[in-house]
C-alpha cells in the first residue's frame, strides 16, 4: 500500500490544522518547539526513594518476594 494516493494525501495534509507544530513542506514531519515543562509531573510522579524486597503477604516464605518503590515513606 502506497501512501501517495489522494486520500492519504490529504489525511497527511491536513494534520496541519490539528497541531500548532510546524509542519515539513511534504506534510510528513512534525517539528515541535519548546522545553520539556510537561516531564516534571512524570519524573516526580515516578520518582522514588529507595528500593526494598516485599512478598505478597504476612505469612509468605520469601520466594515470590518482588522490588517495592518507597517514596516519601
Amino acid at each position: 500500500m502506497s501512501l501517495d494516493g489522494p486520500v492519504q494525501q490529504a489525511l497527511i495534509g491536513s494534520r496541519r490544522f490539528f497541531t500548532r507544530a510546524r509542519v515539513s513542506d511534504d506534510g510528513r514531519a512534525l517539528f515541535k518547539e519548546g522545553g520539556r515543562q510537561g516531564d516534571v509531573f512524570y519524573r516526580d510522579r515516578w520518582s522514588h526513594d529507595k528500593v526494598v524486597r516485599s512478598t505478597h503477604g504476612v505469612n509468605c516464605t520469601g520466594s515470590c518476594s518482588w522490588k517495592v518503590y518507597v517514596k516519601d515513606g
